[in-house]
């Protein structure tokens, strides 16, 4: 029997409209390196693992999304965190390339390894699914902010460490 199914963070499509649902986060707490820019878009497609990130004392009020979120949970079995992380890497570097050729992002920082929002504005349609969906989830976009703002990514105490999702022993800080 052969059963199809959808990963969404294997999506570029759906990578590339996450991206752009990030995009204010960015605007304002950015330039932000690749990797951060990637585990925001991480916890925005699966707010579900919140719970397990390693927050400071003061976010810790943040976890009880997990429970808000938990109906996103896909059905069936997931990849473990870190092994899905690295699978959407490719994707999530393809929606990236295709926001910069679109001048949403600046391609020279993405070259740099940082995403850097632009002035560019979306087209009507877009912007207003974008806000749409930003609204029904803005605390979870506040969350996202906090980790653009509050967490560096690299060390012992940066982002990386704390959500297990990437190596950080070997970071030079």
């Amino acid at each position: 029997m052969t059963s199809l199914t959808f990963q969404p963070a294997l999506d570029p499509f759906y990578g590339t409209f996450r991206f752009l649902r990030l995009r204010q986060v960015i605007q304002q707490w950015g330039p932000l390196l690749l990797d951060h820019a990637r585990i925001l878009d991480f916890y925005l497609l699966f707010p579900f693992q919140i719970r397990t990130i390693r927050l400071s004392q003061s976010h810790q009020k943040y976890k009880k999304l997990s429970d808000k979120y938990a109906y996103l949970k896909p059905y069936g079995d997931q990849l473990d965190p870190p092994v899905l992380f690295n699978r959407m890497e490719p994707i999530q570097f393809a929606a990236l390339e295709t926001l910069a050729a679109r001048s949403f992002l600046d391609p020279r920082a993405l070259s740099a390894g940082t995403v850097k929002a632009t002035a560019q504005a979306m087209p009507q349609e877009v912007a207003m699914r974008v806000e749409e969906k930003n609204s029904e989830q803005i605390d979870l976009i506040e969350f996202l902010s906090i980790l653009a703002s509050s967490y560096e990514l690299m060390g012992d105490d940066g982002l990386k460490a704390r959500t297990r999702l990437s190596e950080y022993r070997y970071d030079a800080v």
